[in-house]
């Protein structure tokens, strides 16, 4: 991939296992991001169940007052604009928000009054914008925006609004490690670290990028935690250490994996399925075993396992590919790949990408079995007239 490795070793094992403390955790992200300060302030407990959401925001968090203000007019016209503020209202009236949940409530409140105040809603969900000139792609429309910069990117959903999305983040971040392209990847990273909740579970310390809306299908559950970005964060911070030589980068990479630990009551995001185990992309639905989301998962533990040698992420790399090859018949129609194990079919775009991750996966583990399915439902795609994906080049790309 384009990359050297450098092993950490058992040195980086015995790091791992230990906890990290809430002082050494509140160390690492100051490093990284020197700006970040404690905005939670002292408040008195009282009674806010009077309140609406708007007011009851404002009074617990005062730095607020502006940018929840402008968001109250703003979702007169564009109630889309407005569903962040009621998600964490109904969190703040049980506890009080995290620095990190603050963190993410602003620069959302920010993102919808960046668009909303001169545009329409998009036509269609998940409408990628950046509020950067900086972005993987030029088709990426750039929002600019007089107060507010993000080399993160936003994603609208209907009735959702804009929303930060540590997956699509995680993407992007993707794309530029993958070029050689370091700051750029650093940015987006470096920009994600405050918004990085750390909890104890599990008598491990975890680090977690929390969603905060409603996963498909309407769920309440939230927040969640996907696996595909906790796994590719996971990999995509080692890879950065090893990329820059700083240490902190890989104390986040590492706790980061262990939330892979985490058990389910606690929302964590591995299950024990007749296939063996599997990577949840969206918890709430535990038998909802989707294909590309387990790969992509597979593909930062193999990251990880590569830029640290924890013999843990090369155990859990085998068992989910393990899953994958026992799960291949029941994601196949006879005509076309599934989203999901016994699901709907594939859009063509994720059947693509199921014959790109399968190939993926045969170059890492050379088991035939998914150069043999990757080769049946490129066949697929032929019977139907489409295009055919170049397997013997996406094979040579597997190996630069």
């Amino acid at each position: 991939m384009g990359c050297t490795r450098r092993i950490i070793g058992l040195f980086a094992v015995l790091i791992i296992v230990i906890p990290l403390g809430a002082w050494a955790i509140t160390q690492v992200k100051h490093e990284l991001n020197p700006t970040l300060t404690n905005t939670t302030p002292e408040r008195e407990s009282s009674n806010y169940t009077k309140l609406d959401d708007y007011m009851l925001l404002a009074t617990k968090y005062p730095f607020l007052k502006v940018l929840l203000s402008k968001n109250k007019n703003i979702s007169q016209s564009f109630p889309d604009a407005g569903y962040t503020v009621h998600v964490f209202a109904k969190i703040a009236r049980e506890r009080d928000l995290t620095d990190s949940e603050l963190k993410i409530l602003e620069i959302t409140l920010k993102a919808n009054e960046c668009y909303f105040s001169k545009r329409e809603p998009p036509e269609k969900s998940y409408y990628v914008i950046s509020f950067s000139e900086k972005r993987p792609h030029e088709g990426i429309p750039y929002v600019e925006c007089p107060n507010f910069t993000s080399r993160l990117p936003f994603v609208y959903y209907k009735g959702r609004g804009f929303q930060y999305y540590p997956v699509t983040a995680t993407n992007w971040a993707y794309f530029y490690l993958k070029r050689g392209m370091n700051e750029d990847a650093e940015a987006i990273l470096k920009e994600m670290l405050p918004l990085m909740e750390v909890e104890e579970t599990n008598n491990l310390t975890v680090g977690l990028f929390k969603v905060y809306f409603s996963p498909p299908g309407g769920s309440s559950y939230i927040p969640w935690i996907s696996s595909f970005s906790q796994g590719m964060l996971a990999g995509l911070y080692a890879w950065l250490y090893n990329e820059t030589g700083n240490r902190s980068y890989l104390q986040v990479a590492q706790l980061i994996f262990n939330s892979f630990y985490m058990p389910a009551e606690e929302k964590g995001f591995v299950e024990n399925t007749s296939y063996g185990l599997w990577f949840l992309e969206y918890p709430c639905k535990r038998d909802f075993l989707i294909l590309n989301g387990h790969i992509i998962t597979l593909k930062g533990l193999w990251l990880y396992y590569n830029f640290t040698e924890d013999e843990r992420a090369e155990e859990l790399f085998w068992k989910g590919v393990e899953s994958v090859e026992k799960a291949l018949p029941d994601c196949d129609t006879g005509s076309w790949s599934l989203y999901a194990v016994n699901s709907s079919p594939a859009r063509e775009d994720y059947h693509r990408l199921h014959i790109n991750l399968l190939v993926w996966l045969y170059a890492k583990t050379e088991r035939e079995i998914f150069l043999e399915y990757a080769k049946k439902w490129n066949d697929y795609l032929r019977e139907k007239g489409l295009e055919e994906e170049d397997i013997e080049a996406l094979l040579r790309q597997t190996q630069n």
